[in-house]
């Protein structure tokens, strides 16, 4: 059995002042899963909506477009990535950069340091040696590490900051180069 709408009746004075002027059949009002809507939206809908995506998309280029930028100071460009070695001490910023292990790294002030593929470490001519990471092995002092960013193929380093060096570790390690 159905029920007639509320307002339904035909004087003008039965109909209710607020409120919808459509109705919920019984089972949608008891569930509130079903919503009827009094009128079609209007163009100003459609128009925000359009204004509303295209306000998205030029956001959207515009940050795409900025991602090939180059950091900005004191950020300061090594070199290109197919360029380096995989490892070579840069005199302009006074770091060792090592890209071997899959990610570059710029050590402070490591001059005569350079890496060993057959230990896969740093080592140096006075018996020095370190992980990839810059922790020093066998006693050895660790090495404090510059920020690096690479950006369109390039290398960029930050000469200004240091990330504090991990603590040594006392192990003994033999030395795979001379």
């Amino acid at each position: 059995m159905s029920q007639a709408p509320p307002g339904a009746g035909d004087d003008p004075a039965d109909r209710p002042e607020f409120g919808p002027s459509g109705y919920l059949p019984e089972r949608a009002a008891k569930r509130a899963r079903k919503i009827v809507l009094r009128a079609p939206l209007g163009a100003q809908w459609i128009v925000g909506a359009l204004v509303a995506g295209a306000l998205v998309v030029v956001a959207g280029v515009l940050f795409l477009q900025s991602g090939d930028a180059p950091p900005p100071e004191p950020w300061v460009a090594v070199a290109e990535t197919s360029e380096l070695g995989s490892s070579r001490y840069d005199a302009d910023i006074d770091a060792l950069i090592v890209t071997a292990g899959g990610r570059a790294r710029a050590f402070a002030g490591a001059v005569d340091v350079e890496y060993c593929a057959a230990s896969n470490r740093l080592e140096s001519l006075d018996g020095g040696v370190w992980a990839l990471t810059g922790r020093g092995l066998d006693g050895t002092p660790s090495l404090d590490e510059h920020p690096t960013l690479v950006s369109a193929g390039v290398l960029y380093v930050d000469p200004t900051r240091r990330a504090p060096a991990p603590e040594p570790m006392d192990d003994p390690v033999e030395r795979g180069c001379t």
